[in-house]
């Protein structure tokens, strides 16, 4: 008999707080893909016009420490779940944190096409990708 953990996932919007810019946004994806890494957990950041959107999504203790920290921290407000739920299978596999800054919207929007190709449309429908 196999044996499948379930994984939780978790997507959630923000609002940075003013002052927020480039260099806290690269510094958000470096600490992430690092406790990411450690953590087990994969996911992706979205990074657009002042707004954060993240889908969080690994081993439900992790997860849940994870989602814990992101609301501690003072570089952004407002965080609103968007989903929250149990899987069975990750869709970003082995990332730490596929980050997407908004700094070229049009190559930003391509990347984020690209990453999103092959999950659901219960995933899709979070982001901008029109």
């Amino acid at each position: 008999m196999i044996c499948v953990n379930p994984l939780r996932r978790i997507i959630y919007c923000s609002r940075a707080v003013a002052g927020t810019g480039r260099d806290d946004h690269q510094a958000i994806l470096n600490v992430s893909r690092r406790n990411n890494g450690m953590d087990g957990i994969s996911g992706i950041l979205w990074i657009e016009q002042g707004r954060y959107l993240q889908l969080i999504e690994g081993p439900v203790d992790s997860v849940g420490d994870a989602f814990e920290r992101i609301k501690r921290d003072t570089r952004h407000t407002d965080i609103h779940i968007l989903d929250d739920r149990m899987t069975d299978s990750p869709e970003f596999g082995d990332w730490a944190m596929a980050g997407l800054p908004g700094d070229h919207p049009k190559d930003a929007a391509e990347r984020l096409r690209f990453l999103l190709r092959n999950t659901g449309p219960d995933i899709r429908h979070f982001f901008p990708v029109d």
